[in-house]
């Protein structure tokens, strides 16, 4: 399993936000994670429209994380931020598979009982757990 660099970065934002408890600049951001400030944008974006920050425009703006997120799990974050979870190709419905088992293939069963495995290993940890 690998989580693309946007989760990465939203894992690490949360984790920064958790810590600090107060509005933090992107500019903060991107010099204390070695983040781009575009990747930031990007990923901060994404983090207010799923309710995990809320960000404040303007002069003396910011982000901030949302009350009680660190409560959340890592399973629920990566849910929401990791928008493809394709393993092996036959988990992609846009690309053909060129796989001579098609009709008795076990592998992308296999393979998803794995990621469920995976993730429902994370719901035991929380953001909290991450950085206390």
């Amino acid at each position: 399993m690998h989580l693309t660099d946007h989760t990465d970065y939203s894992i690490r934002v949360l984790m920064y936000l958790n810590q600090k408890k107060t509005l933090v600049t992107l500019n903060e951001l991107a010099e204390s994670l070695n983040i781009s400030k575009n990747n930031l944008i990007k990923v901060s974006n994404q983090l207010a429209k799923a309710d995990f920050i809320t960000t404040v425009k303007g002069r003396s703006g910011g982000l901030i994380l949302n009350k009680n997120m660190g409560k959340r799990n890592l399973k629920d974050i990566i849910v929401e931020t990791e928008k493809r979870f394709n393993i092996a190709v036959c988990f992609t419905k846009d690309t053909k598979c060129d796989c001579s088992f098609v009709k008795n293939c076990k592998l992308q069963r296999t393979l998803n009982e794995a990621l469920n495995s995976f993730l429902d290993s994370l719901a035991s940890k929380t953001l909290n757990d991450l950085t206390s």
